[in-house]
């Protein structure tokens, strides 16, 4: 990039470098079903009551959050509803569709899910309860007959089909001018962080522009909880990046749902009362879903399944986790798996899928197999009942054996970290936010031999590795340099740190490459 000015790039690269958000968003097509959707917000009052409907990952909260300050401009009355991941599962349910129509309301928004779920919209609007459905979930049947649903994946343009649900929802209310640019542009901070959340593309131009101006709004204008939770995990807000958003950041925020109630999470985003306690507590659950997770690794790595590779199952795992050590696991792989476990008298499981997979078609070829069903392409959960299961365990595991993934080609940068410096990496980083279908760049340095190993911090799992030129490090790899004459060098990241507001330039040891 030195020496390389804007007017040298071609118009294209000139754009997916510095994405004009205002401007993306004048050709958005969020392929609306329904008009009446800004009517009916419009309509709000602040005589109205209005009821929220959720998910409990990242990305439902934080969209549960954008419409609650939505309804709140307007002066209304609003209450959320988020699902129990275990008791109830993914989705808009009737039963609790029936509860509210009983209880009465003037509007439900409802965010994250619903596109597929027929039954309980019906039975709000038969109740005389209109229905605003933000979605971005694949539809495999029929959608809703909602007054209003607002799904790209429907009849979106290209654009608006990579957006996580809460950004559907921004660009939605930006489009319709129903909050101020400055209070839309504060919300983006939550829009980032489900989008990184998410898994979305990040070379897609909109969603890169969401996640910078949102890194912006959490380095500038952090919500309390988001600030408080930051300051518990050590990060420096004004220093934030999308690296500290997916590893640390995010993970809490999911534990919540992954192994008590997302409302304690949504308490944090919106923010309530006891935040200081509240964002200890869900530092906690993070801590437990740790331990959780590293168990079942252990398991499965240890565990013979017989006839099944692809389609594990434990009576003792713990519902909540299995979504992250699937990824886990696909990503080491490269492999299909799903996870199941028992939960509220169903088996819930997890699917995730490699690059080229395609877990919702998977799931449609046994859907009337299931209770429930939903996703993406590469991640989708699913519910089937007990004496269904041997059935849809068996058809899985068929399927899954047939998928033949690519080979993961990774792309190394030749570059010794003692001739990269801060304003290098600074000059680098224009080419972020990293993230899916976006990697961060790794570098490579050869090994010369002369290495110094030196413990780093009080547990014994990391260390600092002295490479002479400069200090790498390696977090989590204590044990991994028993023969030094074997390394033939090392694929690193640059991080820039700040600490007792004093910023330098580390190396983070990715990977180590054998002879």
């Amino acid at each position: 990039m030195r020496g390389v000015t804007a007017d040298d790039m071609p118009a294209e690269v000139r754009d997916w470098l510095s994405p004009s958000l205002s401007g993306l968003l004048e050709k958005l097509d969020l392929g609306e079903r329904g008009r009446r959707s800004a009517e009916l917000i419009n309509g709000v009052t602040p005589s109205s009551r209005v009821v929220v409907y959720g998910d409990y990952d990242v990305d439902g909260i934080s969209a549960t959050a954008i419409a609650m300050e939505l309804v709140l401009a307007r002066g209304a009355h609003v209450r959320y509803f988020i699902p129990h991941r275990f008791n109830q599962g993914y989705g808009l349910h009737k039963d609790v569709a029936e509860t509210i129509a009983k209880h009465g309301c003037d509007l439900v928004i409802v965010v994250d899910c619903g596109s597929q779920d027929a039954e309980a919209v019906e039975a709000l609007k038969s109740s005389g309860i209109p229905v605003v459905i933000f979605d971005h979930h694949l539809v495999e049947s029929t959608p809703a007959a909602c007054d209003a649903i607002i799904n790209p994946q429907i009849a979106g343009d290209p654009a608006a089909k990579k957006l996580c649900a809460a950004g559907v929802i921004w660009c939605w209310i930006w489009q319709n001018e129903l909050l101020p640019e400055s209070s839309l542009m504060r919300v983006l901070d939550v829009v980032a962080l489900a989008t990184i959340a998410d898994c979305v593309s990040l070379a897609s131009p909109l969603n890169r522009a969401l996640v910078r101006e949102g890194l912006k709004s959490i380095r500038t204008q952090t919500r309390p909880g988001l600030s408080i939770l930051m300051e518990q995990l050590g990060i420096t807000p004004s220093a934030v990046d999308t690296e500290d958003l997916a590893m640390k950041v995010i993970p809490c925020l999911n534990a919540a749902g992954r192994l008590y109630l997302a409302d304690l999470a949504e308490d944090i985003l919106f923010p309530g009362k006891n935040l200081a306690l509240n964002v200890s507590r869900l530092i906690a659950l993070n801590r437990r879903r740790r331990e959780l997770s590293s168990k079942i690794l252990d398991q499965i790595d240890t565990a013979s399944e017989g006839d099944y590779k692809y389609v594990l199952t434990n009576s003792e795992w713990s519902v909540g986790v299995l979504s992250s050590v699937a990824s886990r696991i696909c990503s080491e792989r490269n492999s299909p798996v799903a996870l199941v476990a028992s939960a509220g008298g169903v088996m819930r499981g997890t699917l995730r899928m490699p690059s080229d997979g395609d877990a919702v078609g998977v799931l449609k070829k046994i859907a009337p197999l299931l209770n429930t069903w939903g996703g993406h392409r590469l991640a989708a959960g699913f519910s089937v009942k007990t004496e269904n299961w041997e059935k849809v365990r068996e058809l899985l595991e068929e399927m899954l054996s047939l998928v033949k993934p690519v080979p993961e080609k990774e792309d190394l940068l030749y570059w010794e970290p003692g001739n990269m410096d801060i304003d290098t990496w600074s000059e680098a980083a224009v080419l972020g936010p990293f993230g899916m279908d976006n990697p961060f760049p790794l570098l490579y340095s050869p090994c010369n031999g002369k290495i110094n190993i030196l413990p780093l911090g009080r547990t014994g799992k990391h260390v600092k590795v002295e490479t002479g030129s400069a200090s790498l490090l390696a977090f989590g790899a204590a044990d991994m340099f028993g023969d030094a004459a074997d390394i033939e060098g090392w694929a690193y990241k640059p991080r820039i740190d700040t600490w007792r507001s004093v910023t330098s330039l580390q190396f983070v040891l990715e990977k180590m490459v054998m002879r």
